[in-house]
């Protein structure tokens, strides 16, 4: 590029050039996203979407490293798509209509993001909205702000990861440990989230340790109870209820580009680069580039 340019780019430059234009599209983003958050503008009227009857909204959040510092620090990033969800051969699925959304930075600001991504989708319009989570207190915030419409579904695999993790440190002995986890994931599957709690209340707590863990594993299915639904009948209306689409979003977007071994990230660096992605998985590439460099007409 340099010998076809006649000018010299150093690895230094392209880094700073690729950190400026990215953060400078974030804002942008971001001052749009605002402006329509607060009905200071109008959603786009040619929504991506190709239906507006079942709609999901998934959101997460990836860590990545922090650049020279033996920490880690959270990027937020969600999707909206619709069905149908495409089946290759009985076995691999992929999502035909998607749009990625992440923010390094304040759930507030990310859920601004979120809000106007669904818009353009028609998520307001959509005959059916579902909103996935790991039952995080943010993410409950931000469906009772801006899909309030939606309902809110705690998935599956966060559900009965919770379970299994906190029934490894109460109940030592396998067999045992398979029975009563097998007895408390059965319930919440079926939606009896009463009959499950029960069940957790009856577990072994010798330590103060212990009791505060299954505290916990109870409080969490407390707080998300309005989320667990009857999982079985669900899945068998067609509703998607796992973690899957969220989690290959967070690969896509953050893990195959900024997870890397060695790999450390400044702030500015790491919400750059995720925007600049974005607008590449999104479809969006050549779009930024006509609007900062329109071409001259022939």
């Amino acid at each position: 590029m340099a010998e076809l340019l006649r000018v010299e780019l150093s690895p230094a430059w392209l880094q700073r050039e690729l950190v400026a234009r990215g953060c400078a599209e974030s804002e942008h983003q971001g001052e749009a996203a605002h402006n329509q958050a607060t009905f200071r503008s109008l959603p786009d009227p040619s929504p991506p979407s190709v239906s507006l009857g079942r709609q999901y909204v998934e959101m997460d959040g990836c860590f990545v490293h922090r650049w020279r510092q033996k920490a880690s620090f959270e990027l937020k990033v969600g999707n909206v798509f619709s069905d149908p969800i495409l089946v290759e051969n009985g076995t691999r699925k992929w999502i035909e209509h998607k749009e990625y959304v992440g923010y390094f930075g304040d759930s507030e600001t990310f859920g601004e993001r979120l809000f106007s991504c669904g818009e353009r989708w028609g998520v307001s319009d959509a005959e059916e909205l579902y909103v996935l989570g790991d039952g995080a207190s943010w993410i409950r915030s931000l469906h009772s702000q801006y899909f309030p419409h939606g309902q809110l579904i705690l998935d599956w695999w966060h559900l009965q990861k919770a379970v299994r993790t906190t029934l490894g440190s109460l109940v030592p002995e396998e067999s045992e440990r398979q029975r009563v986890g097998d007895g408390i994931t059965s319930a919440l599957y079926g939606g009896d989230v009463d009959r499950a709690l029960r069940a957790i209340e009856q577990l072994p707590a010798a330590t103060k340790k212990r009791a505060e863990e299954r505290g916990a594993l109870a409080h969490y299915i407390r707080s998300n109870r309005h989320a667990i639904p009857d999982y079985e009948a669900t899945k068998g209306q067609g509703i998607h209820i796992g973690s899957g689409v969220i989690e290959n979003c967070c690969m896509d977007t953050v893990g195959r580009r900024m997870k890397h071994r060695g790999m450390g990230w400044t702030d500015r660096g790491a919400e750059a680069i995720l925007c600049l992605r974005l607008l590449h998985l999104n479809g969006h590439w050549d779009d930024y580039w006509d609007r900062e460099h329109p071409r001259q007409a022939a």
